[in-house]
Formats: C-alpha cells, sequence, structure tokens
C-alpha cells in the first residue's frame, strides 16, 4: 500500500490518495477543493480509481468531491448519520466564506461498525462522533484515518452543529485508543502522529 497526501484548501486539509500497488488501483479519503494533483496523480501513474470515502461531511472535507466525480465515475461513501450535514454544504460555504462547490450526493452509506473492502484493501469501520454526529475513522495496515476526531496534540472542534465533545472524548478513548500504540494517525489537518504518543501527550487526555 502507498500513502500519496495533499494539503490544500483554504482549511488545508488533507487529502489521502490510498494505492494498492499490486492491483495499480486506488480510492480517495477526504477530497479538498484542490485536489486536482491527486487526480493527476492518478493519471499519471495510470491508476484506477475506485471510490472516493469521507471521515465526516464538513465542507473542507467533501468540497473536492463534484471535482472528482466529474473526471472519475466513482461513488462517495460516507455514514448515513452525515446526510444532514452534507446537504447543508451551500450553508457551510456562506458561514465560512469560500466557495460553494454545489450540492454532494453520498452514493453509499457507510455502516458505523465492521469491516468493507475497497482495491483489494479490508478496512475496519470506526465510529468515532463528536465532531460531528456520523464522523468515521478508516483503520487498516497498521494505519488510522480519523478525519477531524484527534490531531497531534489536540481534538477536533465541538461547537459546530452536531458536536459534543463527551460523544467525542469517549470515542477517542473507546475507539481510537484501544488501537496499537504504533499506529499510525492521519488526521484531517496537521501533521502525523501515532496512538501511542497522544495516549501519553495529548493535553486533553
Amino acid at each position: 500500500m502507498k500513502i500519496v497526501s495533499l494539503e490544500n484548501g483554504p482549511f488545508m486539509v488533507n487529502s489521502y490518495l490510498i494505492i494498492n500497488e499490486d492491483t495499480r488501483s486506488s480510492f480517495i479519503i477526504d477530497p479538498g477543493s484542490d485536489v486536482v494533483s491527486l487526480l493527476d496523480h492518478v493519471r499519471n501513474e495510470n491508476l484506477a480509481l475506485e471510490a472516493i470515502l469521507a471521515t465526516h461531511a464538513h465542507i473542507d472535507h467533501v468540497a473536492g468531491v463534484n471535482t472528482v466525480k466529474a473526471r472519475y465515475d466513482v461513488p462517495l461513501c460516507v455514514n448515513v448519520l452525515e446526510q444532514e450535514i452534507i446537504s447543508s454544504v451551500s450553508v457551510q460555504a456562506r458561514m465560512f466564506g469560500v466557495a460553494d462547490p454545489g450540492k454532494v450526493i453520498i452514493d453509499k452509506t457507510l455502516p458505523g461498525e465492521g469491516d468493507f473492502t475497497v482495491v483489494g484493501i479490508t478496512i475496519s469501520i470506526l465510529h468515532t462522533p463528536g465532531h460531528s454526529p456520523g464522523s468515521l475513522s478508516f483503520y487498516f495496515d497498521g494505519v488510522v484515518f480519523c478525519g477531524d476526531s484527534l490531531f497531534n496534540f489536540s481534538i477536533g472542534r465541538t461547537d459546530l452543529p452536531g458536536g459534543n465533545y463527551g460523544q467525542l472524548i469517549s470515542a477517542i478513548e473507546t475507539r481510537l485508543f484501544t488501537l496499537p500504540d504504533e499506529t499510525r494517525v492521519l488526521s484531517g489537518h496537521g501533521p502525523e502522529t501515532t496512538i501511542g504518543q497522544e495516549k501519553r501527550m495529548n493535553p486533553f487526555f
């Protein structure tokens, strides 16, 4: 597995291209508004792009969905609990003063727990609400992509609609901090960290 990361858009979101090097197929996690260079990587490396996964539906994490779909006919996969938030993308755009990406459609709903396979990679879904009701973390191959739940020495904000501080703390403690200490944490914003480092040094715990 190969991971290509791109910090992009006005919110400096981390978008990720996950590549199965054996099958030459790939998927994108959390496409920001300036995700084109990841799509160019797909084209230049002659990869198949099979899906878009979103950890949650805040505008910075789905602003590039329609850009991806315009070039590749792939489904957007999001937790069903994010439907109300994704329906408000235009409202979010006005609230934050950023470009409206247009209506974003969920093509496949993901459950809060369980495993699913994409591009030959089996992913464990972890429901990590608190930043938003349907926030998911994706765990596979010793890496967890946790969106805006857990950051390097910080946690996600809980003051947006649907946020809940107690839920977020509980989700991190029961679903993320139970992963092996050496697990790489690739967040929606900021630098990489590990589960062990956050358990030891994150000031919120």
